[in-house]
């Protein structure tokens, strides 16, 4: 049964490790892989890629009920470790993408998120948003065994960084600066909101940045109980949170066409000769295609601390039982806040509320041993949705995965599929959100395969 159950155990583990990329609670993409230190041989290395398909789109926007289209992106996990040593100790080093998010909101009405107040003269509607984090690290494992089983200590070093870019389209009162640019200026203005009263003359632009943080330090610290004799295993594992205090960079502001009347947010149609007088006395300091670099920087964005157990243990001959649960400290999510400025415009900052509570994720599956070199597995699993009312997409999921693991000598191919059930729901200005919209009933679709190899 030892070893069997161990075939078992290879696709199982691929399985639930498939689960957890496709929706591990809020941004987490990818975990270390750290089971490769309980790989039999001195020399152990496995790379393992992940593509996760989310399907979520917003059903309403500020009331407004319409088809339009997922925001969320597809995206790719690829994860990378290897394992030195024995019994006793073992070392092992690994890559992997922790937590990123990627969305594009160019199906919304009029290609963006409805507009936010970004400062006392500019308003910004978000079109897009990326960013994502790496994290390299360092574990080892140091075991003691007796008659009652093998103990392990687990302890290593990780570092990780953040990178993030975005896009919005942004809106200028240039009243006050025109007002006090000329006595010709301080007429139009006038003109303007005498006959509108409110009215402000706004620039259109695009805003792009990119910032960056570097590579910051932390810790993870585990225990682990085997009985290899029942194929029993059991780790727990914390891993540190992570603050990235310097996130910073650069972008653009780039004039997208020619200066216009709104009133409250809305485009305000005026007579031909009145029109053209405001997009030429603009024209001359802030000509269509006018590119201004900015400044660019985020506010503290915080890697949150986790907990996480797996478990295995053999139940019957060539038949596993496998688990895990997780808690990850999603509550440190408050609000993201990009802030850009130069000496002519200004500085305007957008905001991303969250408010999130804490992650509860957990799986569970049944694996089978089919023969010396062919296992595989199936799971069923469910996340604890982290949104409260400020954000709407990270509600609950219910997965259902498989998995099949083929060894051949010293090489080990396993393949993972899964399909997931994403519960609806709403957001709201009551609730820490800046426009009220909701989710429907979503769909995830994910698959991944890795590739092992043992001396």
């Amino acid at each position: 049964m030892k070893i069997i159950a161990k075939l078992t155990a290879g696709a199982g583990l691929a399985a639930l490790a498939l689960s957890g990329a496709a929706h591990a609670g809020g941004f987490q993409r990818g975990t270390a892989d750290t089971d490769i230190l309980f790989e039999p041989g001195s020399f152990s290395t496995r790379a393992t890629i992940s593509y996760v398909e989310p399907r979520r789109g917003f059903t309403s926007i500020n009331g407004v009920s319409g088809d339009f289209g997922d925001y969320t992106g597809n995206y790719t996990i690829p994860s990378y470790a290897v394992k030195f040593g024995g019994d006793q100790f073992a070392c092992s080093g690994a890559f992997v993408e922790t937590f990123a998010a990627s969305a594009d909101y160019t199906g919304s009405p009029d290609g963006a998120l409805p507009l936010q107040r970004s400062s006392a003269l500019t308003t910004s509607r978000t079109r897009s948003i990326d960013f994502d984090s790496n994290e390299v690290s360092a574990t080892c494992r140091v075991s003691y065994t007796s008659d009652m089983g093998r103990f392990s200590l687990l302890g290593g070093i990780l570092f990780e960084d953040f990178n993030f870019d975005g896009s919005s389209f942004g809106f200028r009162n240039l009243n006050p600066q025109l007002a006090a640019t000329s006595p010709q200026g301080a007429a139009l203005v006038s003109a303007v909101t005498g006959l509108l009263p409110g009215a402000q003359i706004t620039l259109p632009t695009l805003v792009d940045v990119e910032n960056r943080g570097e590579y910051k330090a932390g810790y993870r610290l585990g225990i682990a109980y085997e009985r290899p004799e029942i194929a029993l295993r059991v780790q727990a594992m914390y891993r540190s949170e992570i603050e990235h205090d310097d996130i910073a960079g650069s972008g653009t502001v780039q004039v997208t066409g020619p200066a216009y009347v709104t009133l409250n947010g809305t485009n305000v149609p005026l007579p031909p000769v009145l029109a053209n007088t405001i997009a030429n006395a603009v024209a001359g300091t802030f000509p269509t295609g006018t590119v201004i670099p900015v400044a660019s920087e985020l506010n503290t964005a915080t890697s949150p601390q986790s907990f996480t157990i797996n478990a295995q243990t053999g139940i019957a001959e060539g038949t596993l039982l496998v688990g895990s649960f997780r808690w990850t400290d999603w509550s440190t999510n408050r609000v993201v806040v990009n802030t850009i400025g130069n000496p002519l415009i200004g500085s305007s900052a957008s905001e991303q509320p969250y408010y999130w509570r804490d992650g509860y994720t957990a799986s569970l599956g049944i694996g089978r041993a089919f023969n010396e070199n062919l296992s595989g597995l199936v799971a069923i699993g469910y996340d604890r949705g982290v949104s409260t009312g400020a954000d709407t997409t990270y509600t609950d999921l219910y997965t259902l995965s498989g998995g099949l693991g083929l060894r051949h000598g010293f090489a080990e191919i396993r393949l993972g599929g899964l399909i997931g059930y994403w519960t609806d729901g709403e957001q709201s200005i009551d609730r820490g959100a800046y426009f009220d919209a909701a989710v429907g009933d979503d769909w995830v679709y994910g698959a991944n395969a890795s590739l092992k190899l043992t001396f």
